[in-house]
């Protein structure tokens, strides 16, 4: 069995987009995200449809707000770790501790199209940022190196291949 190599998760430029984003774009990243999770009919909004809007948003930005802090401060696995071991032990749950989904509601398509929404998301807001291509190409291949690890270790863990509770 794996466990998490922190030295993927550590990023030069990554962190100051982020805390840009943390500091002034965080609400909008969360409608962003929700936004493109209902274009592409994310099967696990399905079963938060019943949530109401000022609610779902309210979500969001708790976890965006986690997941950015994590990457503004290059410290992104202790968020990781949380959410695999909430997935493995079928507590999908908010800051409250209250279930938000069960793990039978979670299907292959929405861990291959989170990260991705994650990605877009991530891009979306680049030239908000900076103007400059070459940032954008240096902050892109690390948003694809995060996503990209973190969606791995998130499928070990669906197959059983990574340690939970992870160390």
């Amino acid at each position: 069995m794996d466990s998490i190599d922190i030295s993927k998760f550590k990023f030069q430029y990554l962190p100051d987009y982020a805390k840009f984003l943390l500091e002034n774009k965080l609400d909008e990243f969360g409608m962003v995200g929700i936004r493109f999770a209902r274009e592409l009919d994310l099967p696990m909004m399905r079963p938060l449809a019943k949530i109401p809007e000022d609610q779902l948003m309210a979500l969001s930005r708790e976890s965006n707000r986690e997941i950015l802090k994590g990457l503004a401060e290059n410290n992104i696995v202790p968020f990781i770790k949380k959410n695999i071991t909430q997935y493995v032990n079928n507590k999908i749950t908010d800051h409250n501790g209250n279930i938000l989904l069960d793990k039978a509601e979670v299907v292959p398509e929405d861990i291959i199209l989170a990260f991705y929404i994650r990605r877009k998301v991530l891009g979306f807001f680049l030239y908000a940022y900076t103007q400059n291509a070459v940032v954008h190409m240096l902050i892109s291949n690390e948003v694809d190196a995060y996503t990209t690890q973190e969606h791995l270790l998130t499928t070990k863990a669906v197959l059983g291949q990574l340690k939970v509770p992870l160390d």
